[in-house]
């Protein structure tokens, strides 16, 4: 591998965790979009013999011991640190990272991390992103009917759909060779008034709406210990309580383990909508949210695996709608391939909240949608209950009235029509858990995307 194209590889795993947010909410969190590895793949060796050699160090993403069958997902996540660290390989180890690469380049490809054209960009410094088209319906029934629109579902509630174009870009800048600086900047503008989002439309230039957000925050290895600290995007476990997408987190995480990976989670959750709603009855979006949270990841088997994460909030008590000034939120689920290229997955979670305080999943992941490969495609069904007082924000999809309680089906899946070119959509109908509220929340949305 000459030296050109090793920097070209090495430049592009920059851009690798910051995508964590993008392709969670392209594929609608769901926890193992890319299959698996077989067993006896010659990439397991080649792993081994790079970790060996300390060419892919501990950096809490993801490996493999004994028996356990990983995800490409997992394995893309360790080609791209030993993509990382091929300045320090010799010419025989070099050859095989090259291989890895080749081998694994749609999984990349499939999580952002660019494989060509980077040699236009500097050593220090990598973007990448994509433009986004969308339009999205309601057709709202009993309580949901023009009333999801008043608390973040569309600025145009009258006739219940909103046409709008957005950009997603992600910029990285390595500090040295153990820490980045990773920013997202995402702006998504009304197609009628020209603005960003608020409810009624804004003129043209109004930056006072919340369709203008992200992430930024610094990345590093500690040891073994992957750090982060700054703004960053968080979605533990499958998401029950919390799903990906949120960019929900301001403060620090240490993430260690391989076999057994464990996430410690501290800092302050974000306040008002901020592209996503949240649960008013436990985020708070006129006083402090202060967060901890700890997770715990493991393989049951070749292929299967199992994910807990508790949470705790606590605030001053100054919000009345918040259901108590300490919130404690668990969550544990399980995921097995059950056939080619088709995955089962649920959890179960709960808040301490005296009464509406249960939620879950269960679903299906089939295939995946590969950036580069057009033609290929990947779809999620599932169907959650999540009661009033149970969850932060169990799904990335756009729609609010989590303190109604939501219960339904949802199919979401990407198709690509061209190289780097693709159509998101997903679907839901949802009613409240409360006994109280009547009706559906009825909603589709399709979305053409551009990567670059």
């Amino acid at each position: 591998m000459n030296k050109d194209s090793l920097k070209k590889k090495l430049l592009a795993t920059l851009t690798f965790a910051a995508l964590a947010g993008f392709t969670a909410s392209a594929l609608a969190a769901a926890p193992n979009p890319f299959g698996d590895v077989p067993a006896k793949h010659w990439a397991y060796e080649a792993v081994n013999k790079l970790k060996q050699e300390g060419l892919i160090d501990g950096d809490g993403t993801g490996s493999f011991q004994g028996e356990r069958t990983v995800t490409r997902y997992e394995m893309a996540q360790m080609v791209a640190r030993a993509v990382w660290n091929a300045e320090k390989a010799g010419a025989e180890d070099k050859a095989l990272i090259d291989k890895l690469a080749t081998e694994f380049t749609n999984e990349l490809n499939s999580l952002g991390v660019r494989m060509e054209a980077v040699e236009k960009k500097s050593d220090k410094l990598t973007f990448n992103g994509f433009l986004h088209l969308s339009e999205q319906v309601w057709d709202n029934s009993g309580d949901f009917k023009n009333s999801t629109g008043l608390t973040g579902d569309t600025p145009h509630p009258r006739d219940g759909h909103y046409p709008a174009l957005g950009i997603d870009l992600y910029i990285n800048y390595k500090v040295n060779d153990k820490w980045q600086v990773k920013i997202e900047d995402e702006a998504v503008r009304d197609f009628r008034s020209g603005g960003y989002w608020s409810n009624g439309g804004a003129a043209d230039g109004s930056v006072s709406a919340s369709q203008r957000y992200g992430q930024m925050y610094a990345e590093g290895l500690v040891g073994a210990t992957t750090v982060k600290a700054g703004k960053f995007d968080y979605g533990a476990a499958y998401g029950l309580m919390v799903a990906p997408g949120r960019k929900g987190v301001e403060g620090v995480q240490f993430a260690v383990g391989e076999k057994s990976k464990t996430i410690l989670t501290y800092g302050y959750f974000r306040q008002s909508w901020a592209g996503n709603a949240t649960n008013p009855y436990i985020i708070s979006s006129t006083t402090d949210n202060r967060y901890a949270a700890l997770e715990f990841n493991t393989a049951l088997a070749g292929d299967a695996n199992v994910k807990a994460a508790y949470h705790h909030l606590t605030s001053d008590g100054a919000d009345a709608k918040v259901f108590a000034d300490r919130i404690r939120l668990w969550e544990i689920g399980a995921d097995k391939i059950i056939a080619k290229d088709l995955q089962l997955f649920a959890a179960f979670g709960q808040s301490n909240a005296p009464n509406q305080n249960k939620a879950y999943i269960a679903g299906l992941n089939y295939k995946r949608a590969e950036l580069t490969k057009p033609g290929s495609y990947g779809l999620t069904a599932r169907y959650i209950r999540a009661e009033a007082k149970s969850s932060i924000a169990p799904d990335n999809y756009w729609v609010s009235k989590y303190d109604w309680g939501l219960e339904g089906p949802e199919l979401s899946g990407m198709v690509m029509v061209d190289k780097n070119v693709g159509i998101m959509f997903w679907a839901s109908s949802l009613k409240a858990t409360d006994g109280i509220h009547t009706g559906k929340l009825n909603t589709v949305k399709a979305e053409l995307d551009f990567f670059f």
